[in-house]
């Protein structure tokens, strides 16, 4: 007889759930980003200054990388030219440096009519005392 009432007085045991595998511990902020939860209009309009100052500094990095682009193109650009001067200096020079040999000067006089004076110059000494005598006031 007391049996039924023994029965309904012991707590009904509940059945033991499967555990779930242990997995790591992440941060809610993290979790939230990934499930996109954070794209709600309270988050995104809160996070507005900070999505604003992300967003520019994309467009300013993008833009430092085509100016960077830019400055190695013309330095590639001007260094070309650099050399190309200088190969140009280095034969005008060298071609200076032939027609002012004095066989060259010579050959090049020889067709005006002029010819080499094959007497070296001498050196006139004057004395100052007759230097001066021989000026007229």
């Amino acid at each position: 007889m007391n049996r039924m009432r023994e029965q309904k007085q012991e707590p009904a045991k509940k059945p033991e759930k499967a555990s779930a595998p242990a997995r790591p511990a992440l941060p809610i902020s993290v979790i939230n980003l990934l499930n996109g939860s954070w794209l709600t209009r309270e988050n995104v309009l809160g996070n507005m200054k900070f999505i604003l100052f992300c967003a520019g500094m994309m467009i300013l990095y993008i833009a430092y990388g085509y100016h960077t682009e830019r400055t190695v193109r013309e330095l590639d650009r001007t260094g070309g030219e650099l050399k190309e001067l200088r190969s140009e200096y280095i034969t005008i020079r060298a071609r200076l440096e032939k027609l002012e040999q004095q066989s060259q000067v010579a050959a090049g006089i020889s067709a005006l009519g002029l010819e080499e004076s094959r007497v070296p110059p001498v050196k006139i000494e004057v004395d100052p005392r007759e230097l001066e005598t021989t000026r007229t006031p």
